[in-house]
């Protein structure tokens, strides 16, 4: 079907028609008439230049992610859910992770943001990293603090690394979007403190700036929480079996990240309050 003949209020509205209720409602979850309008369009008018690279990610996804679940099973068991995965265009939104969809957590894979950020590279320890989440979310609670997220995400990164030795930066996604590693390692010490400091925050800017690649802390780099959160796992990995760490709780992994940070830099305490009362 094309739509390339239409004004572009009747593809929207015919994108919406017809692809809106796919992936059990994915485009369409949570929004108001026209307000994924702009976004809708301008995937449609791009599509054909991404088409190629969509669909060479489409045809070696099935077997890429086949081998990673069998080669993560092997190490941690089965691992299951009662939803499908879904490949789809995520008009940009994720390369891979989890989403409410019909009131339950669903796998999702942006096939377009896979072209565009891992392109014909090995994908296998990304998918590592977006099984675990998976396997892990059944011991976790629902938390919003930035220390739960470094322990998520520091983990995911920790077990890929663990799970396929030979990964790089890239394939650990690690590289987003600046190299993050040697950004941190510049001053690992200012760094460290920086998350500190901001442990026990909800708030969304704190966690725009150390997860997501829109934001970031003055002189440190941006998703620098990953790159934290991967040191913190590796460090508690010298001593804790990765199977147990990967069952841990919340409750459980609270002090060994604590002592970790600890460990890696020593930081000022009047400073760390300060951030705490949103000073």
């Amino acid at each position: 079907m094309t739509t390339t003949h239409l004004p572009d209020e009747q593809r929207v509205t015919l994108f919406e028609d017809r692809i809106g209720p796919i992936a059990d409602g994915f485009y369409s979850r949570g929004r108001k008439p026209g307000e994924y309008d702009e976004r809708v369009l301008s995937s449609l008018k791009s599509y054909p230049e991404r088409r190629a690279d969509i669909l060479a990610v489409t045809r070696t996804f099935t077997a890429q992610f086949a081998s990673a679940r069998r080669s993560f099973e092997a190490v941690f068991g089965p691992v299951s859910s009662d939803r499908p995965v879904y490949l789809l265009d995520s008009l940009g939104e994720l390369d891979g992770g989890t989403r409410q969809l019909e009131g339950k957590n669903t796998l999702l894979f942006g096939a377009d943001v896979i072209a565009e950020v891992h392109g014909a590279k090995d994908m296998i320890p990304f998918f590592h990293h977006e099984l675990f989440h998976l396997y892990q979310e059944k011991n976790l609670s629902r938390c919003a603090a930035i220390w739960c997220a470094l322990w998520e995400e520091g983990m995911a990164t920790y077990v890929a690394s663990r799970l396929d030795p030979g990964a790089d930066d890239d394939a650990l996604i690690l590289n987003l979007p600046e190299p993050i590693r040697p950004g941190v390692e510049a001053d690992r010490s200012r760094a460290v403190c920086a998350v500190r400091r901001l442990l026990d925050s909800t708030r969304d800017q704190d966690y725009s700036a150390l997860f997501l690649g829109d934001w970031q802390l003055p002189g440190l780099p941006s998703r620098m929480g990953y790159y934290i959160g991967y040191l913190v796992a590796s460090d508690i990995g010298r001593t804790h079996d990765l199977r147990a760490m990967a069952r841990m709780s919340f409750v459980e992994a609270r002090p060994l990240i604590d002592e970790s940070l600890q460990r890696m830099a020593v930081c000022d305490r009047t400073s760390r309050d300060r951030v705490r009362q949103g000073e």
